[in-house]
């Protein structure tokens, strides 16, 4: 099988994951994927650290405009030192709370309580289906009432719950866990930027996820 070119990539990211819920990422990676320039200082890097949610975020980081993409490769090209610095010292971690609604109609399926441990935990926010609300299609809202609520569209013949799951125990286990102390500006700032420009709905989600584990974090691993 072919590998895989660094502008493929971004027109892949663009196309299938920025489209729909950060219009302006999406235009980076248009712009990116047919910049031979801009490619070939990716290509400098390690194939694992050429991720476009990776630069995006290192620029967004360092404080670099990433809503017009004239004005993103300008900066880039100007800051290449920074970025190629910033780009390999971080790591990509995917902390979407939101999985738990695909996870739920299982879960509540189990026998009860549940003791929870998760294989790749990041930030460890879906570890906490018990303490999120949901809403499946146009069904009342289902779970305690607090600050995340969290949307589902369903096809076919899903058993969606009547009640959350209980859960006593819980755990995580991740290569690089965030430290407590220091999750609450990784999630702010960092999951921000990687989350996409316009992605203001799952920020927030996020941000109500993290104060939710903060209040009891899971056991590391």
């Amino acid at each position: 099988m072919a590998e895989t070119t660094t502008a493929e990539r971004y027109r892949t990211f663009g196309e299938m994951e920025a489209r729909g819920h950060s219009p302006s990422y999406e235009r980076l990676c248009a712009g990116v994927a047919a910049d031979p320039e801009l490619l070939a200082l990716a290509d400098t890097l390690p194939a694992a650290k050429r991720q476009p949610n990776l630069l995006f975020g290192a620029v967004r980081f360092l404080g670099g405009p990433v809503h017009d993409f004239g004005a993103f490769r300008a900066w880039v090209l100007d800051h290449w030192t920074e970025v190629s610095t910033e780009m390999p010292a971080r790591s990509t971690q995917t902390n979407e709370p939101g999985r738990c609604a695909t996870l739920l109609p299982l879960l509540a399926r189990l026998p009860q309580p549940l003791a929870l441990i998760e294989v790749g935990a990041s930030a460890g926010l879906c570890l906490y289906p018990d303490r999120y609300a949901y809403r499946f299609d146009d069904r009342p809202v289902l779970g305690p009432a607090g600050p995340v609520v969290l949307t589902c569209r369903t096809s076919g013949a899903v058993p969606v719950p009547q009640q959350v799951p209980s859960v006593v125990w819980r755990a995580g286990i991740d290569l690089n866990p965030p430290r407590r102390r220091r999750c609450r500006p990784v999630a702010l700032a960092g999951g921000a930027g990687l989350a996409g420009a316009a992605r203001s709905a799952g920020t927030a989600a996020r941000r109500g996820a993290d104060r939710a584990r903060r209040t009891a974090p899971p056991r590391p691993g």
